[in-house]
């Protein structure tokens, strides 16, 4: 990828440094959610957008850059590279024009690539190895990220792609004793909710950036991500 915006490095990072120093780097995911607030209000205040149209254009960017922000060097080091889907799409030559083959999926005459908001691939054979997909809740389209996992599982030759799901989980309000759970999280005496169930059944793991209550082989918060990730990039 294309390293990190100026608004990211401008205004999401001074943020991020301010809750490391508050809170310690260990839990910062927990604050993820803060982060991202204070960074759209501040977006919001330089871009004159009072009305929220650019945020919700610049949101996902992000989301999604905030998660590269702590994979990125790893990957790297590990041997891997790391593109958009959009890189992926608009690409016709060299090494991402083999992505776009490893990853490709067809329909009748039309190919389709998969949603995904960042791909892990060989920098040498353009074989891809993990599709992340950030959402900033678990009902934003989580049923999309379901549904390309189910398509490259059934073809022989994307079968073996880990597909992860990283939220901020938005629904979740507050921390104390009466806080709202969010569809993730499992309450005492009480069954798992259906996106808990599909999401933990189907991906190769979803991480939250928060405290989670039921953390699970699959389900768990999102300082665990990385070491998941060396062990299947390995």
């Amino acid at each position: 990828m294309n390293g990190f915006t100026e608004n990211f490095n401008s205004i999401l990072i001074p943020f991020l440094k301010k809750y490391v120093e508050r809170f310690g780097f260990a839990v910062i995911h927990r604050h993820f959610f803060e982060i991202l607030e204070e960074t759209k209000k501040k977006f919001q205040m330089m871009t004159n957008d009072s009305n929220g149209q650019k945020w919700r254009k610049e949101s996902g960017s992000m989301l999604e850059q905030l998660v590269l922000y702590f994979i990125f060097d790893e990957v790297k080091k590990l041997g891997y590279e790391i593109a958009s889907d959009d890189e992926i799409k608009s690409s016709s030559r060299g090494i991402l024009e083999k992505v776009a083959h490893n990853i490709v999926i067809k329909y009748g005459e039309f190919f389709v690539f998969p949603d995904g908001d960042i791909v892990i691939y060989s920098a040498i054979s353009g074989e891809v190895k993990a599709i992340i997909s950030c959402k900033a809740s678990t009902r934003e389209r989580y049923t999309q990220t379901l549904y390309w996992k189910l398509k490259l599982s059934l073809n022989e030759r994307t079968e073996k792609i880990k597909m992860y799901f990283i939220t901020i989980d938005k629904e979740r309000k507050g921390n104390g004793p009466k806080f709202k759970k969010s569809s993730l999280d499992i309450i005492e005496g009480k069954n798992p909710t259906k996106s808990r169930i599909l999401l933990e059944y189907e991906l190769d793991g979803i991480y939250v950036g928060r405290s989670i209550t039921g953390a699970s082989n699959k389900v768990k918060e999102f300082d665990r991500f990385l070491d998941d990730l060396k062990i299947a990039l390995s």
